[in-house]
């Protein structure tokens, strides 16, 4: 799979490109099942490894049915589950990562993000790459994977188009929280970027972006990988270390 001229130009432009139909029916179907699964063992030693979390707002407030129907997130999926692995060194779209920031090409980290109905909460506004800290921030991109349609509705991701041109800028902390959001974000110049599942959105470490609460009956999930240049500079990380999946 190649980017076109237009879709290279736009993401050097905004920051991020939509792309249709990457990821195969058959490993979109298995990335769910399996995380179904993981949902329902949420209180296993198999989710825990993965580090399972749970919406913040219900934590510890419900029944144990009503708890699988309420996870946000697991993280490092690939080192640990197949279905993962082999959407992360799928060729296609490596091929569209390597044509964005080069090679040879690692994979800096993965998590499953996702928003239960009705209970799903915002991800709160930010660049990749205030936790990262990657030099240069264009050897980093991030590869969001609907695995059901994003929607407005359901808390598709919204970017601020052009923002990766400014380069990083200062975050504040979130008291209470482990998260990090831009000082002075005009969140009114956010753009709704919905996609079908199976699809891919591309963006760069420095685009800021966030996406709202999930307000309808059904899941919104995605699985997202974060792809480095092997020979950028990674604080805490060493290049040796990280999965090698592009030459």
């Amino acid at each position: 799979m190649r980017l076109t001229e237009e879709q290279t130009r736009f993401y050097d432009e905004a920051g991020y490109v939509a792309i249709d139909s990457v990821a195969p029916d058959e490993h979109v179907r298995a990335m769910r099942e399996r995380i179904e699964e993981l949902c329902e063992a949420w209180d296993t030693e198999e989710s825990g490894r993965l580090g399972m979390q749970q919406e913040a707002s219900v934590r510890g407030a419900l029944t144990e049915a009503q708890t699988r129907a309420t996870v946000r997130k697991f993280s490092g999926l690939v080192d640990h589950e197949p279905v993962f692995a082999r959407h992360a060194t799928d060729e296609a779209l490596l091929d569209l990562v390597a044509a964005l920031i080069g090679a040879p090409v690692c994979l800096y980290a993965d998590q499953a993000l996702l928003k239960p109905p009705h209970v799903g909460s915002e991800k709160m506004p930010h660049q990749d790459n205030a936790y990262f800290k990657v030099e240069p921030g264009d050897a980093v991109v991030t590869a969001w994977c609907a695995l059901d349609d994003a929607t407005p509705e359901n808390g598709c991701m919204h970017y601020i188009p052009g923002s990766h041109r400014a380069g990083a800028v200062g975050h504040t902390a979130v008291d209470g929280t482990p998260h990090l959001v831009p000082d002075g974000f005009a969140r009114d110049a956010a753009v709704a970027v919905p996609i079908r599942a199976g699809g891919v959105i591309l963006h760069h470490a420095e685009s800021l972006h966030f996406s709202p609460v999930n307000t309808t009956d059904a899941w919104r999930r995605a699985f997202v990988c974060h792809y480095v240049r092997a020979d950028a500079t990674m604080p805490g990380k060493d290049a040796s270390t990280l999965r090698r999946v592009r030459g």
